[in-house]
């Protein structure tokens, strides 16, 4: 088993046109043109660089010598004669097969998907979780100024009006997973917004003028109050935006580096005023909403009556624009499961 080449002594740049060949014991020996032998070496001593492609093949022999050859299949096959597994032999069959080809880009695409559709979700939650409270703060804050500066404006309600819905918020707050004292309530004119309300991180509802004067029943707010707990309780607006900066969210946790949340900050007002929950973060919060109107003595349907009063006030043939609305899943999807576990706390 012969292999032509070059020959590089040690410690030499000289080249000699040489051939490589494998004896039955194991033995490889270099010869030159002219037959003279220049070193043989066991060939369990020799070390080949991975095969790529059509590149040259170096073995690299004991003292610092090294032999180079274009003849890939020949170093293959003098491995493989003296019973040695050549990883890059094997992973050089394995790119040159088609059918082997299709089975790596199938389980390549299903590990990203399965990455994006469960990974991704999985490390946003534990990372919302993780976030220390004064991160969620100063998110909320300079969050909370954008908001005004680009979509907010100051609140038009009577003192009478804020404080009668400050009562009712207090109600359920008090109920809510963080207590009376671990939320704060802000209203804002909506502007061309219209009726809507928002969560922030740190436990801030914003309520707009517009929406507190569409409702009807006290119970109506009292849902929406607790709809907005639950997304804050549960960070699902952190972890929406986890989704999409999980690297700078990780830099973050990692050196401290609050700089890096600035990114968070930019991105999750145009999130919420885009109601860009996922349906299951949506019906999550109506579901811990019923279980507050349950505790208060409200009614967990009355959420939907005030959706539907919405729907058909707001909404035309081609559907809401952004708003309270705006968010999957659908609205009569949201108020048939709202008054079914209405019912079936009665």
């Amino acid at each position: 088993m012969k292999v032509s080449g070059t020959y590089f002594p040690s410690k030499s740049s000289r080249a000699i046109a040489a051939h490589a060949e494998l004896s039955q014991d194991a033995v490889l020996t270099i010869t030159a043109e002219d037959g003279a032998i220049l070193t043989a070496v066991p060939f369990k001593d020799v070390r080949a660089s991975s095969r790529l492609g059509k590149l040259y093949r170096c073995l690299d022999l004991p003292g610092g010598a090294h032999f180079e050859t274009s003849d890939n299949d020949g170093v293959d096959a003098m491995f493989r004669a003296a019973g040695l597994l050549r990883r890059g032999a094997f992973i050089h069959r394995l790119e040159s097969s088609l059918r082997w080809v299709a089975v790596a880009v199938l389980l390549a695409t299903i590990s990203a998907t399965a990455i994006i559709v469960y990974g991704f979700p999985a490390a946003a939650r534990w990372l919302a979780y993780e976030t220390p409270r004064p991160v969620l703060a100063a998110i909320s804050e300079q969050t909370l100024s954008t908001m005004d500066r680009l979509s907010l404006g100051p609140s038009r309600l009577t003192a009478t009006e804020r404080a009668k819905a400050k009562l009712l918020f207090d109600r359920v707050a008090a109920v809510a997973a963080n207590g009376r004292n671990g939320y704060r309530l802000l209203f804002r004119n909506g502007n061309s917004l219209g009726p809507n309300a928002f969560s922030l991180p740190d436990g801030t509802i914003i309520v707009t003028d517009q929406l507190c004067r569409l409702v009807k029943r006290n119970d109506e707010l009292e849902g929406v109050f607790g709809h907005e707990l639950a997304h804050a309780n549960r960070r699902h607006s952190l972890q929406m935006v986890y989704e999409d900066s999980l690297i700078p969210v990780a830099i973050a946790l990692i050196t401290g580096d609050a700089s890096q949340f600035t990114q968070i900050a930019s991105v999750l007002p145009a999130m919420l005023i885009q109601s860009s929950y996922s349906r299951g973060f949506e019906l999550q919060a109506d579901d811990d909403s019923v279980t507050m109107m349950r505790h208060i003595g409200a009614d967990p349907s009355a959420l939907g009556d005030l959706l539907l009063r919405m729907d058909k006030t707001l909404c035309g043939k081609d559907g809401c624009r952004p708003s309270w609305l705006g968010s999957h899943p659908a609205t009569t999807e949201r108020v048939a499961r709202l008054r079914t576990l209405a019912n079936s706390s009665r």
